[in-house]
């Protein structure tokens, strides 16, 4: 028998999925079925998808690598993975820390450009990242990773009234530090052992960005009649 004392009951998974914001679900939905939809391609097919959308620093590099190009790779990367674990992760963390970030941000037309702009942001910010430390190569790197890293950075900063105050909190400041060993300097420790091939790059890349982006995109309190 557990002497210790009972636990607040939680709300339902279903529940909770239920209120999610639209925007939220729409993204996780999308990534999963883009995932899915690669196991349905051939090998060739599937090689002219990452050359494609994947960030290749050497593509980078080429003065003929123009700005479609780049676009479709800072942005398109975000919605393949290597793996469904990769892809489990990724949604989780999106799950996870997105809708907070979409309710401050506001369930109305407006709230979901200023979600997509954090997302496809980071995504973008964590892909140049890699793009500048790897130059020159050929290792592609695909993923939600970065775009999630900076939801998760958002997410920190999103309970406060004022951003600003975040950045003192000593709860928020730990909480930052964690997640940036495990999935900056542990990232870079797995693959440098050739444990885990992990773009470490992409969620510095893509955390930075979402402290940078969120001031700049969540709406600023109205001030009293």
């Amino acid at each position: 028998m557990s002497t210790s004392q009972p636990e607040a009951p939680q709300e339902p998974a279903r529940g909770r999925l239920a209120r999610m914001p639209r925007v939220v679900t729409f993204l996780v939905l999308t990534i999963a079925l883009a995932h899915g939809a690669t196991y349905l391609l051939d090998a060739r097919t599937y090689e002219a998808l990452l050359e494609t959308f994947a960030v290749i620093p050497a593509r980078f590099a080429d003065r003929d690598f123009g700005l479609p190009g780049m676009f479709a790779a800072l942005t398109g990367n975000a919605f393949l993975h290597a793996g469904p674990l990769h892809l489990f992760f990724n949604c989780m963390l999106i799950l996870q820390t997105g809708e907070l970030v979409a309710e401050r941000f506001g369930r109305d037309v407006g709230g979901v450009l200023r979600f997509l702009a954090l997302f496809f942001g980071a995504a973008a910010a964590g892909a140049i990242v890699y793009v500048l430390v790897n130059w020159g190569s050929t290792t592609p790197a695909i993923g939600a990773s970065g775009a999630a890293c900076g939801l998760f950075a958002a997410y920190l900063l999103a309970p406060f009234p004022d951003w600003r105050v975040a950045l003192r909190s000593p709860k928020v400041l730990q909480m930052g530090f964690y997640f940036l060993l495990v999935n900056v300097a542990l990232a870079a420790l797995a693959r440098v052992t050739g444990a885990l091939p992990i773009a470490w790059e992409a969620h510095l890349g893509g955390f930075i960005a979402g402290v940078a982006l969120y001031p700049l995109l969540v709406p600023k309190p109205r001030a009293a009649a």
